[in-house]
């Protein structure tokens, strides 16, 4: 997921820290309320990216909370919410560096939008981020890591998306990273004020899940006690995220069909249809198409889903990531768990660079977390890697050689393996044989086996 970016609420009155706090939840921030006074004993010390200030409450308080923000994290931008009346609070606000003020009822829309403003104009004033950490420099994209060309052609492309509202289906593996890509195509979006609903289909028990997407009313069915509202709804004016669409349930696929095209929903036990203004980004690590020809996926559904496909590669295809993620996650886990960051052997960094990872990027990133919280000392070594990772690379590297096997065919069986590790990857496999790209492809040559090791697997 992407980072949660949070706001400090700066705000005396109980109720008005919880309006604002469920309000800035609703739009994916995480906040910290507290008051005036509560500050003034203890400054809040945690990671903050942006403050709100009520202003109202003690002026000379707001003024050096201002100050003490100025001063300790300058980067961290403050907005300050008054009443009409008092504009000469609001201007010495801005005077001592404020980056907003708001009159108050604050409308919810327009804290948003300064919220998002403020924060964008801290990220492009950024210094750009060193080779280790590169990102892509959209919008929204900001968290994202990678460099190599299929993720940078994936951001270009989802950028280009995300102006327009047309729906897309994005695919993969599981562990690609899916949800976190169509969550940054909302973020740099027209809608990205408004709501980013996801649902995830393979959690949904089958006979709730038209329920959970359109909603139902009081005594519809067994344990319906009141009414609810669907995801639909709740993404009104902003994006709905289906994932794993291709676990829809084929009595239910014609009503999503119908939303689709028609823009309205009718909840269970209602006979109304409410219009809902929602953008749809749906995302499978099955194959539609052949769901499609099996019969267990609509054939309509399915184009009026795939207008736009954006196809995530497996971690496997783009080797030139991982450094920069493994950089990346032992930076989140180590803040996370306030410890301080180990350090890697050479030989844990190749296996790392070097291994299949089957999960992606998902199983890379719990790799890390394991090792790091049991880790006993400052250095990671092969040693730290979870038990199943330890296990399949010893199965990968014994070799079982039988009386009488001649040397050629022990080197013969060494590079086949090798190869099927790293997916058909000559130029990894190479390197962990300790020879020459050229000379592994000679020999593959001369076993008459090329072709058939890497034509399902690439060379990438």
């Amino acid at each position: 997921m992407l980072k949660q970016q949070t706001i400090l609420i700066i705000e005396d009155g109980k109720s008005g820290q919880a309006v604002l706090s469920d309000f800035l939840r609703q739009h994916n921030f995480h906040s910290i309320t507290v008051s005036h006074s509560q500050l003034t004993n203890r400054p809040v010390e945690q990671n903050v990216d942006l403050v709100v200030i009520d202003l109202d409450q003690s002026t000379q308080d707001t003024l050096q909370q201002i100050q003490y923000w100025k001063s300790r994290k300058p980067e961290v931008p403050c907005i300050v919410v008054t009443s009409s009346d008092n504009i000469d609070a609001a201007v010495a606000a801005m005077k001592q560096g404020a980056a907003d003020y708001l009159h108050k009822p604050v409308n919810p829309e327009k804290l948003i939008r300064s919220i998002i403003t403020c924060l964008r104009a801290v990220r492009d004033k950024s210094p750009q981020m060193n080779s280790s950490r590169l990102r892509t420099s959209h919008q929204g994209f900001e968290n994202i890591v990678g460099q190599s060309t299929a993720m940078q052609e994936i951001f270009e492309d989802a950028c280009r998306v995300a102006q327009t509202d047309s729906t897309v289906l994005i695919t993969g593996e599981s562990g690609t990273g899916k949800e976190l890509i169509a969550e940054a195509i909302h973020r740099n979006s027209p809608r990205a004020v408004e709501p980013f609903v996801t649902v995830n289909m393979a959690a949904v028990p089958e006979h709730l899940v038209e329920s959970e997407l359109f909603g139902h009313t009081k005594g519809s069915f067994t344990g319906a006690t009141e009414t609810r509202r669907g995801r639909f709804e709740a993404a009104h004016r902003g994006t709905l995220f289906i994932d794993e669409i291709g676990d829809f349930k084929l009595e239910s696929q014609a009503k999503l069909l119908r939303v689709l095209e028609n823009h309205t929903i009718t909840p269970i036990g209602s006979n109304q249809d409410r219009h809902v203004d929602v953008r749809v980004v749906a995302a499978t690590s099955h194959n539609l198409e052949k769901l499609v020809e099996e019969g267990r996926f609509r054939e309509d559904l399915y184009y009026r889903l795939n207008v736009i496909n954006l196809k995530l590669p497996p971690l496997r295809n783009r080797n030139e990531d991982i450094a920069l993620l493994v950089d990346s996650f032992l930076n989140q886990i180590c803040e996370q768990i306030q410890k301080k960051r180990p350090e890697l052997s050479p030989e844990l960094q190749q296996y790392l660079a070097n291994h299949s990872w089957p999960g992606n990027v998902r199983q890379l990133r719990n790799c890390l977390e394991s090792m790091v919280v049991l880790s006993k000392s400052g250095m990671l070594t092969m040693d730290d890697l979870p038990d199943m990772l330890r296990k399949s690379e010893a199965a990968h590297d014994s070799i079982i050689i039988p009386e009488g096997m001649r040397l050629e065919e022990l080197e013969r069986k060494a590079i086949q393996q090798t190869l099927s590790r790293n997916h058909g990857n000559r130029t990894h496999s190479a390197k962990s044989l300790g020879m020459s790209v050229r000379t592994l492809q000679r020999k593959l040559k001369a076993w008459g086996i090329r072709e058939q090791t890497l034509a399902h697997h690439g060379d990438s």
